[in-house]
């Protein structure tokens, strides 16, 4: 039959079976797989507007450091640093340097929560005999949050008068005379050098050793991040300078240059500078590669006792992705925008090889003539090492609780 024209067609119906599905209602819950894309896909957004409006923390520099130095046929002591005894557990937060009273035989180091200790490890059981701040702030608890007002004692050395000489990474340069229990600021951090008002101030001061006039030679990390009175830059454009060790020879006449020793973090490696014994030269500074190609990033380095040879902690291990960073500058730069300095620094240590590892430099051949090691992660990011004597080696650290002591 026709369909009259403008007529709405005719309905039909539509049968259904049994077999055939319902038809599905639409659902306004994101499935697991969905919600996770919008995740990563937000996650990539952030970061590329953050790459396009936030500036980079440093400039870094495309370099290849090599590779590291194998330490076939040097004389390895493996796990020796496991079998160390621990000292102080849990009474010490994170003792980064060490130094020994050559009168007393006191140990002395500097903490976290910004505490400078004397330790009588000579006991059975050692302890704390007394502490000092230098600040008057109450309740540190070591976090990064409070170094700025609590401090955070490095480097520490005693002078030929028995004072310990302390550099804190945020208050300077002090003395500290344990007999009167006075402290007394030398340094202070934020102030300018007299001799160079176009140098920044002081902002991260790590290291020092003394030159035998009485002259300090005091390394700093950054002058970036975190009175001088007459001071020389001896040296600038260094990666992460660290520790200091001044060599005084026999022989070398009072015109001569004193040698020292630096270890430059950032580049792997320990080097020998030339100190003028005048302090008014100015004629040019000589340095020279003492190692370079260590198998990890060198911290506080000393003398042992006998002074022919370097004790040198290693709290990290070179690995292969450090040497592919290496050559990506704009990814490190990149990284300093998404992350704080604290999260980059955490993220670095848990990426890192941290076990227990100490070498032994000979100072004329720059050769490594042992290596002490601890293979099961017990003792991890070793900072100092010196020679006790008798024997005995005692091990610092940045971040954990002990304090260790080695036969070696």
């Amino acid at each position: 039959m026709k369909r009259r024209t403008g007529s709405p067609p005719p309905k039909l119906k539509k049968k259904i079976t049994k077999n055939e599905p319902k038809p599905e209602r639409f659902s306004v819950i994101p499935t697991p797989k969905i919600f996770v894309v919008g995740c990563i896909l937000s996650i990539f957004g952030a970061m590329g507007l953050a790459h396009l409006v936030v500036k980079p923390k440093i400039n870094a520099e495309c370099f290849d450091l090599g590779e590291p130095i194998a330490l076939e046929g040097v004389l390895k002591v493996n796990d020796l640093i496991t079998n160390a005894e621990i000292l102080l557990e849990d009474q010490v937060f994170g003792p980064e340097s060490l130094a020994i009273n050559s009168k007393n035989g006191l140990l002395y180091t500097g903490l976290k929560t910004g505490l400078i200790c004397e330790i009588d490890a000579s006991l059975k059981n050692p302890r704390i005999l007394r502490a000092v701040r230098l600040t008057s702030v109450e309740n540190c608890d070591g976090s990064y949050s409070q170094m700025d007002k609590c401090g955070r004692p490095l480097g520490m050395r005693f002078n030929e008068h028995g004072e310990l000489l302390v550099v804190d990474a945020y208050l300077g340069l002090y003395a500290i005379n344990w007999d009167d229990e006075k402290t007394v600021k030398i340094l202070g951090a934020g102030e300018l050098p007299i001799n160079d008002e176009n140098a920044p101030p002081i902002r991260y001061l790590n290291d020092f050793d003394f030159l035998p006039d009485g002259r300090i030679v005091l390394s700093e990390s950054s002058t970036k991040f975190d009175d001088r009175d007459d001071l020389r830059v001896l040296k600038d454009g260094l990666y992460f300078p660290n520790g200091v060790q001044v060599v005084v020879e026999k022989g070398v006449g009072k015109n001569d240059p004193i040698r020292v020793f630096y270890s430059e973090m950032g580049l792997a490696r320990i080097m020998t500078i030339w100190v003028p014994n005048d302090p008014y030269s100015k004629s040019p500074i000589r340095t020279k590669v003492l190692i370079d190609n260590l198998p990890g990033y060198p911290d506080n380095i000393r003398l042992t006792q006998k002074g022919s040879q370097l004790l040198v902690p290693i709290p990290a291990q070179r690995t292969k992705d450090d040497r592919f960073l290496e050559k990506l500058p704009r990814v490190r730069e990149y990284v300093t925008k998404i992350f704080s300095p604290q999260l980059f620094n955490w993220l670095a240590q848990s990426l890192s090889n941290s076990n227990g590892l100490v070498l032994k430099i000979n100072i004329e051949t720059g050769s490594i003539s042992q290596s002490y090691h601890d293979s099961t992660g017990k003792f991890q990011g070793i900072t100092s090492a010196i020679d006790e004597g008798n024997g005995y080696m005692l091990l610092g650290n940045d971040e954990n609780y002990w304090v260790a002591r080695v036969k070696i």
